[in-house]
């Protein structure tokens, strides 16, 4: 039985050949440490680590000495073919951006968003990922914008506040609120008749009217994003007593933009940051709904003038419409 004779340099030969195919570095004691290094070597499928990154992007892994690279594919997937267990440092990088993540492999998927610190250069897609992700970055700040095709036209849409808002399911803030730039392209009313009896939750704006018009002409991905937040309004012109609604989709009350209460009644928020700027009230050189009824009227909302300072309108009065939301 010569096969089981063995001397020290047969020994420390096999236990290399053993550390070398199973990817460890461990002392091995023969023969336990040997069976048991054996038995954790892992045999069939290949090991795979699965990168879910940007399309285009350079994804490297890198364990030791050894590296294994590909390029992630038009829906941002890479799966790198590595011949060790253990921790290997994957890196997905595109341009100027880069992100890296520790994984240990066996059969291993990643998620590696690289996320533009210039918000305008990020896909929406990107954008609602960070957003829903708690990853927004410092350096995206209320007045960036970006452009979203609706309706076959180019709308720019404003960031106007962080941390602004609160999600309805009670997870916390928004770390995003944003806003069209511009009113959209028709305009409508809150109401068909000259009323603004049940205010804001039950005008026909906010129902069935003009938001789920806009709503049909956004990007889907965009709308199937969009997180119910907490809006406060008063519940109609003779009634200071505060409404809560759970919004996908919503109009600003008078003090969110003005940050004054001329026409309305108090309690409806607080001032986004973008609007402490007097010149932002400005839009399209037109009138722009708010949600807030007026105060001590039973037949108006407050909107805000082509000037940008406040004022009201009858309810079945057609105004501009900038519609603001949050991911």
């Amino acid at each position: 039985m010569a096969e089981y004779l063995t001397n020290t340099a047969d020994l420390t030969a096999v236990a290399d050949a053993i550390r070398a195919k199973g990817g460890t570095s461990a002392q091995l004691v023969y023969p336990v440490g040997f069976v048991s290094a054996i038995q954790a070597i892992q045999t069939g499928a290949p090991m795979q680590i699965v990168v879910t990154t940007s399309a285009g992007a350079t994804v490297t892994a890198t364990k030791g000495n050894k590296t294994v690279s590909g390029t992630a594919d038009a829906s941002g997937n890479c799966t790198l073919t590595v011949d060790e267990v253990g921790t290997w440092a994957v890196t997905a990088a595109s341009g100027s951006m880069s992100k890296s993540i520790d994984v240990v492999v066996g059969s291993v998927e990643a998620t590696l968003n690289l996320i533009d610190p210039v918000f305008g250069n990020n896909d929406w897609s990107t954008i609602i990922a960070a957003c829903q992700s708690g990853s927004v970055p410092d350096a995206w700040a209320v007045g960036d914008s970006k452009e979203m095709t609706i309706s076959n036209k180019a709308y720019q849409i404003d960031i106007i506040g962080k941390n602004h808002d609160d999600y309805a399911d009670g997870s916390g803030k928004a770390p995003l609120t944003f806003q069209m730039h511009k009113c959209y392209a028709t305009e409508y009313k809150m109401n068909n008749s000259d009323s603004n009896t049940g205010g804001w939750a039950d005008c026909l704006l906010r129902t069935t009217g003009g938001f789920k018009t806009i709503k049909s002409k956004m990007p889907k991905e965009v709308v199937a994003a969009m997180k119910e937040i907490v809006k406060k309004t008063a519940a109609d012109g003779y009634s200071s007593t505060i409404s809560t609604t759970k919004d996908t989709m919503f109009l600003l009350s008078e003090i969110e933009v003005q940050g004054t209460q001329t026409h309305s009644y108090s309690g409806e928020g607080t001032q986004y940051e973008y609007y402490k700027t007097a010149a932002n009230r400005v839009k399209n050189d037109t009138t722009w709904w708010l949600r807030s009824p007026r105060a001590r009227s039973s037949s108006c909302f407050c909107g805000t003038r082509f000037d940008g300072t406040a004022n009201w309108y009858v309810a079945s009065e057609t105004n501009g419409v900038a519609a603001a939301w949050c991911f």
